[in-house]
């Protein structure tokens, strides 16, 4: 049988995962992780590697990124960018005979070791032959950001060496403790963010080290990733394309920590190859195995979930993953819980809630009515000034900078959309709109924070959005990027107010209105159908008719891919998609005036 790095990260998940694949490849339904036949296992292999691609675009708002073929599809030539960039990267560091390929299993070098009758196999993306060793080079479609913001002491665990290569301080010889080495083993857990790409490294050596036809000499193992300090210079080519600096590449070396890993690999190999020898598809406890909410989420979760009730289960409660404490005072972890049987949030004994916001959900699971603090609903209105702007910006998660300021995943605005409401409920959907789209992929973040400041004027008015961080942080780059504007700008900024703060709580909002803490931790509002959420997904269907289904771009991603590929269209079709992107944008922020509108009326509000 042959097994490739996947099957091998997937199989080591629980004792269960082989034996269900196994069933679910003889229906024809399974994703070949292990097989027989080698070019089965390759041409899997290459469609999780292209998965995987959407899979590292986690820097920022999860809600941008949905991972299907049409995104990927246009993100594929910025893909293809980071691999040549990588290839750069390396022979700039390094002298040798270099095979790379990043995407294509077939034209990667590869190394296969056997044990107790299985095949194991590593495809690697970038394998340089030197003269007295070599080195092992995995890329991904992250950035530096993880490594770096692992910190001991408020340090970063990591430097560059004077090479230029990002490497653990302990490795460069600096002092260490007891803390430092507890912190490191995030880097030895295959779960975390941290771990997992280490995991993947770890493996290849193990496979590599136990091959026939295993490389002698110096070794090293490296990660090759996007610089999250890198600033674009605007420097493009005679076609018009960006010229990157050779620092947008950071190699990270994990040799130190890959060696030290060899005993684990060692072990999960003896227990891969148990796993396989019994084929038990019997259940199994769940817990972070799954990887449940996770980009690399088991795709069995939902046979080993079936259990766990979609709504009103105790991952209902907010900061459920804090977990419960008895009636003895002992700590009692969700997933230990659902493993015992307790799965609907009414399982849990009311005495257990120690958090009175998971006592109000009690409540309204319980009544099937919904709970209003009407008072901290009605002063949070009050605090909005007059006219409010409702804004929400539309942004490009770029891998790779395009424009002069960017950095690697900078979300490049595109496009807005601002409905001014001048008094309270005066405010037309289509006469009080605003909205800017770039017309094609030139620079036009300029001509966007013209059209912005234009709408929203210096009169002290509240600039409404749902979810506060995304948009601060834009406007803050946009002052950074264009200092003519600055002060315009950061007026702005300091002008957003959050909805969600007066349909959810805030607790630093009402402890400026006078409210003790504990009243000011308590959620403002909750209904039976949010279960545990306060996505704008679920707020917007109970104050609002409006909807989103049968809309020709309907989401997020629906207007990344259409900006993607405005330049593609004919006139007519261009004109057309603009239209339906224009009206997306609206609809978001008449979603916001129509919850407004709602939370008025129930707070009595005038």
């Amino acid at each position: 049988m042959r097994i490739s790095k996947t099957g091998f990260t997937n199989i080591i998940r629980c004792s269960r995962y082989g034996a269900l694949e196994e069933i679910y490849r003889k229906k024809g339904e399974a994703i070949v992780t292990f097989s027989e036949d080698m070019d089965d296992l390759m041409t899997a292999e290459n469609g999780i590697k292209r998965d995987e691609l959407l899979n590292d675009m986690y820097e920022g708002d999860e809600d941008l990124i949905m991972k299907d073929d049409p995104q990927l599809n246009v993100m594929m030539p910025f893909y293809n960018a980071i691999e040549g960039l990588t290839a750069q990267a390396v022979r700039a560091h390094f002298s040798g005979s270099f095979q790379f390929n990043m995407l294509d299993t077939y034209k990667q070098k590869r190394f296969e070791m056997e044990k107790d009758g299985y095949h194991f196999y590593c495809f690697l993306d970038g394998f340089l032959q030197q003269e007295d060793g070599f080195k092992i080079f995995e890329t991904k479609a992250t950035t530096s950001r993880k490594y770096i913001d692992m910190t001991h002491d408020k340090e970063s665990m990591f430097a560059f060496s004077p090479d230029g290569i990002l490497m653990l301080t302990k490795d460069l010889g600096f002092p260490t403790d007891e803390k430092y080495d507890k912190k490191l083993q995030k880097l030895y857990d295959r779960y975390s963010d941290e771990g997992r790409y280490v995991y993947d490294l770890a493996f290849q050596r193990y496979v590599i080290e136990h091959s026939k036809d295993a490389p002698t000499g110096k070794q090293g193992y490296y990660l090759a990733v996007l610089n999250k300090d890198y600033i674009f210079d605007g420097k493009y080519d005679e076609n018009n394309k960006p010229v990157y600096g050779s620092d947008i590449i950071v190699l990270v070396d994990f040799t130190s920590i890959t060696e030290r890993y060899m005993p684990i690999i060692e072990a999960d190999m003896n227990t891969v190859i148990s796993y396989l020898n019994h084929m038990n598809a019997n259940p199994v406890d769940i817990g972070k195995h799954c990887q449940r909410k996770d980009r690399k989420q088991c795709q069995f979760y939902n046979i080993c979930w079936s259990k766990v009730p979609e709504k009103n289960s105790i991952l209902t409660y907010l900061n459920n993953h804090n977990g419960f404490t008895d009636e003895y005072g002992e700590k009692r972890d969700r997933f230990e819980l659902i493993n015992e049987g307790i799965v609907n949030a009414l399982d849990i004994p009311e005495s257990w809630l120690k958090r009175e916001n998971n006592v109000i959900q009690r409540r309204v699971i319980e009544s099937h009515e919904p709970y209003y603090n009407f008072r901290k609903i009605r002063e949070g209105i009050l605090e909005l000034r007059y006219p409010i702007y409702h804004l929400d910006f539309e942004s490009f998660p770029c891998p790779l900078p395009r424009f002069k300021g960017e950095g690697p995943y900078m979300q490049s605005l595109f496009q807005f959309s601002i409905h001014v409401e001048h008094e309270p409920n005066v405010c037309d959907k289509n006469e009080d709109n605003y909205s800017f789209l770039a017309s094609d992929h030139s620079d036009q973040r300029e001509a966007l924070i013209q059209a912005m400041i234009d709408v929203i004027k210096p009169d002290g008015g509240s600039v409404l959005v749902y979810n506060i961080a995304f948009e601060k942080t834009r406007i803050h780059e946009l002052a950074r990027l264009f200092p003519a504007y600055k002060d315009r700008l950061i007026d702005i900024a300091d002008r957003l107010f959050d909805l969600m703060d007066i349909v959810k709580g805030n607790t630093k909002l009402y402890k400026n209105l006078g409210y003790d803490e504990e009243e000011a931790k308590k959620i403002n509002y909750y209904h039976n159908d949010l279960n545990g959420s306060y996505s704008i997904k679920k707020v917007l269907p109970l104050f609002s008719n409006l909807t989103y289904k049968g809309m020709p771009v309907a989401n997020g991603n629906d207007a990344i891919v259409q900006y993607a590929q405005l330049p593609l269209y004919d006139p007519q079709t261009k004109e057309r998609v603009r239209r339906d992107m224009l009206e997306y944008c609206k609809q978001d922020t008449w979603a916001m005036v129509e919850i407004l509108q709602q939370l008025r009326t129930i707070a009595s509000v005038r």
